[in-house]
């Protein structure tokens, strides 16, 4: 079973629409387009692959405090706009100081000063209130004992319904609706009916159906790969690559200790009102994640992961709600909220959206071949076009 470690491969049928463009232009044969390639007017993001490029413009909106407007008219590629033009100029400053003094690792970001106002504050703050009072550290709530990582984990475990109830159920069907983010910015919801299957040990495979089409994903156990509405094919983005193939063991719940590196606990936390503890796991090369696990119930409320763009790194938060039995003693999240800049990647930078599981059935048969890499339409593009 597994568990709720499962949202963001649903959110990331979302890329195809809100983001504006079609897979089948991002994987022609001869590799994958360069935003220049793919979009007009492309001055200083040149190289950046076409399917990161919305991603980190959505970045820049939050790190900012502004929506698409600020900057563009409704032909994006045009330069009506004062601000477009110094954006330009602070993406190079930002290239240009990480190239020179990181490495060109993303160290430093429009966050690193906006941190969500479009005037960056160039004064500091004073305390205010009893913070100014000289002892006022002695104010400081003391920190809770904190369980290890080994307890919260296995506490989350037996409130799933436990390893043995778990390890009975082997597939998974899913219906749901869904108001799924589109246009720029991911500003217009689009009502959906979402399927998803899936398969131990890491098959899965989500589809979802509007009045504009039908949008997949999957994964057929080594790659992972989208079609659009117009049955174009691609290989997902490299840059999610690894969240999507951890979201595909069906036993992730039971898998923790073997996913991370290290998992440690580090606080506790409000999710919803409710206090969590706050466990941060490492992973190989890549930004750790943190899951937030209810003190009482021991579930899973809150998972928060982080993926690299060209201009920083895009945090997103899943939330898992409404925990029900499914049937065969093992309880399931009923509602999965996404939530922007909460404290993700290419297919999550949106507006804040709500799933709604409306069935959930456990065993039923499923082939392989559900799974596999669909072929492209005729005429719609296809190939590996993943980055």
């Amino acid at each position: 079973m597994r568990g709720n470690l499962i949202s963001t491969r649903i959110f990331a049928m979302a890329v195809v629409l809100a983001c504006g463009m079609t897979l089948g232009a991002a994987a022609q044969r001869g590799g994958p387009r360069t935003a220049e390639q793919q979009f007009k007017n492309i001055q200083v993001l040149k190289g950046t692959p076409a399917n990161e490029l919305v991603p980190a413009m959505h970045l820049i909106e939050r790190d900012l405090g502004v929506d698409c407007e600020f900057c563009h008219v409704e032909d994006r590629a045009a330069d009506d706009k004062a601000p477009k033009a110094t954006a330009r100029k602070m993406m190079q400053m930002v290239m240009d100081i990480n190239k020179n003094n990181f490495g060109g690792a993303a160290q430093v970001t429009c966050f690193t000063c906006h941190r969500g106002n479009a005037d960056p504050a160039t004064v500091p703050t004073l305390p205010q209130g009893e913070a100014m009072m000289i002892g006022a550290e002695s104010l400081e709530p003391k920190e809770p004992t904190l369980p290890s990582a080994d307890q919260v984990v296995a506490k989350y475990v037996q409130a799933l319904g436990g390893e043995a109830a778990l390890r009975k159920v082997t597939t998974r069907s899913i219906t749901a609706t869904w108001q799924m983010p589109t246009g720029p910015g991911g500003n217009t919801p689009v009502p959906a009916q979402v399927e998803r299957y899936d398969k131990a040990p890491n098959l899965t495979v989500s589809i979802s159906h509007t009045a504009m089409g039908t949008n997949a994903m999957g994964f057929d156990g080594s790659t992972a790969w989208l079609q659009d509405a117009k049955g174009g094919v691609a290989d997902a983005p490299a840059i999610d690559l690894g969240h999507l193939k951890r979201d595909a063991d069906f036993y992730a719940p039971l898998d923790l200790k073997q996913t991370y590196t290290r998992l440690s606990v580090t606080g506790v936390e409000k999710v919803n009102g409710r206090d969590a503890y706050v466990v941060v796991g490492l992973l190989q090369g890549e930004k750790p994640d943190q899951l937030f696990f209810d003190t009482q119930s021991g579930l899973l409320v809150r998972k928060v992961v982080t993926v690299p763009t060209s201009l920083g790194d895009a945090p997103m938060a899943f939330e898992y709600d409404d925990y029900r039995n499914a049937g065969g003693g093992v309880k399931f999240p009923y509602t999965i909220r996404s939530i922007p800049g909460a404290p993700y990647s290419n297919y999550a930078l949106f507006s804040h959206s709500t799933l709604k599981v409306t069935k959930v059935q456990d065993n039923a048969p499923l082939d392989d071949a559900k799974f596999a890499r669909p072929k492209p339409a005729p005429g719609a593009g296809g190939g590996r076009g993943g980055q």
